[in-house]
């Protein structure tokens, strides 16, 4: 059998001997899309077991990724020559837990908890009801205080915005009608909450409640869910708040697990001239299907075997032309799916200064639009990158379409590790480009058993985003074309 190397080596001959032969841009995109289509059937097959961190199937991936980026002509971007930055992680799983909310005590299957402590004991705190949209309340203003939120602005991203309130927990009401999303967040919170071990506790406790449960919870102060949902929204803030007091105690099992983020360079040609970068996480899920479902297994084929893919695609068509001015690291993330981990840890304790950094592109979940999909870039005006991104798409013929909704996105993926840290970070995809594939995939596939590799993937908005990242690294790792600190 050829080993991974020899794979790399003889995709690669082949893709040179199509740019010797027939260097239209037709060939190059149809050779693109093969080694693409490669990358994603091989990293989302059962042999990699879903790519959980941790896992075999993960070990496998980060040795996937190392012979890759070595066969193309990197060097280890890590100090010890490894390629892998070590990341440990710590799992808090709930074993009991319990809610008292006036004479209602509700537990067992009713309810789980994510908390990222041994134990969870909350006494007489009081509730501020959410509407979906609503408001953040400002820093340390809840303090012995429960957020109650629904699951439409849970699934939205939208309890992250409440990080810093102060809220004691946050409460999630599912619906009658949301049997089915409380199991996925029942299973979610159940595999437990994965951190960094060496991050200090603190985060906001999660409590989900069945939407049976739900119901008691709202009758107890005085409605049901609908109506509960109907006065939120009825208020100027989005809120309203109870003084209903709410107790909330839970114990819990502490696993530990070591990955690696998996960090190549490409030296530049120019020295002390900074970095660009490119990223995308290499972890899936693993075993996530229902227990008594048929196939369990989740391949991550679109998220994010396909990031993968472009990123390595990407990554060895630069290396082919040889290097850029600045020095260009490819950087596979762990533990994104447990929360941005991996790209935290590597924000944290970084292998190389982050100011040098002059721009970084992220890739995550992109084999979705047909060639030819408008491009948005997540993280739009927020970084100093947007005019030199116009540029490019204006030159090489890439519609621009920036919509105020994707912006939604930009905490939901790892280079939001980097930009919260002041480090020029963008996602630039097509995968919004087709918005009804797009959200089909998002109330389909996403994070189940049937996001797979199939022959007839739809790779070719994917496949214009490894030209178009080809473009941008060329801008931005020129010296001449991307001064250091041109706005």
């Amino acid at each position: 059998m050829i080993g991974a190397r020899g794979v790399f080596a003889a995709l690669a001959v082949l893709a040179l001997a199509g740019c010797q032969t027939t260097p239209n841009a037709e060939r190059q995109f149809e050779l693109a899309q093969a080694t693409l289509d490669n990358h994603i059937r091989t990293l989302a097959s059962a042999e990699y077991g879903g790519r959980e961190p941790g896992t075999e199937g993960g070990r496998k991936t980060q040795t996937y990724l190392v012979d890759a980026l070595e066969s193309y002509g990197f060097v280890s971007g890590v100090a010890d020559g490894s390629w892998r930055q070590p990341v440990e992680l710590v799992r808090i799983r709930p074993e009991t837990a319990e809610l008292t909310i006036g004479n209602v005590a509700i537990s067992g299957y009713q309810l789980v908890v994510r908390h990222d402590q041994p134990a969870l004991a909350i006494e007489d705190s009081r509730l501020t009801v959410l509407a979906p949209g609503a408001e953040p309340p400002p820093d340390g203003s809840q303090k012995g205080r429960s957020a109650v939120m629904f699951a439409d602005a849970i699934f939205a991203g939208e309890g992250r915005t409440m990080s810093d309130a102060g809220f004691d927990a946050i409460i999630i009401l599912f619906g009658e009608e949301d049997t089915q999303r409380f199991g996925q967040a029942s299973r979610s919170f159940a595999r437990g909450s994965w951190g960094l071990s060496s991050a200090k506790p603190g985060a906001v406790p999660y409590v989900a409640l069945s939407p049976e449960a739900s119901a008691q919870f709202a009758q107890a102060v005085g409605h049901d869910v609908p109506s509960l949902l109907a006065l939120a929204q009825e208020q100027e803030a989005g809120a309203f708040q109870r003084r209903t007091p709410v107790a909330i105690s839970g114990t819990f099992a502490v696993d530990r697990t070591e990955t690696a983020n998996v960090i190549g360079k490409l030296p530049g040609s120019v020295p002390d001239s900074g970095a660009v970068m490119l990223l995308a996480h290499w972890d899936h899920l693993g075993m996530c299907g229902p227990e008594d479902a048929e196939d369990r297994l989740c391949n991550g084929a679109v998220d994010n075997a396909s990031g993968i893919g472009v990123m390595l695609e990407t990554a060895r068509r630069i290396a082919q032309d040889g290097p850029l001015d600045r020095d260009l690291y490819v950087m596979g993330t762990t533990a994104e799916e447990l929360g941005l981990l991996g790209a935290e840890a590597f924000a944290k304790d970084p292998p190389f200064p982050l100011p040098t950094i002059v721009a970084a592109f992220n890739m995550d979940t992109v084999a979705i639009a047909p060639r030819g999909a408008p491009a948005t870039v997540i993280g739009w005006e927020r970084t100093p990158l947007d005019a030199g991104i116009k540029q490019v798409t204006e030159a090489i013929g890439v519609e621009l379409d920036v919509l105020e909704e994707h912006q939604q996105f930009v905490r939901r993926q790892d280079g939001w590790a980097l930009l919260s840290r002041d480090v020029p970070v963008v996602l630039v995809t097509s995968s919004f480009g087709d918005e009804e594939a797009f959200s089909a995939f998002l109330n389909g596939p996403y994070h189940k058993a049937n996001d797979e590799w199939s022959p007839d993937m739809e790779l070719g908005g994917a496949t214009d985003d490894i030209f178009l990242h080809i473009a941008l690294l060329k801008h931005f790792g020129s010296t001449v074309a991307y001064p250091v600190g041109e706005e």
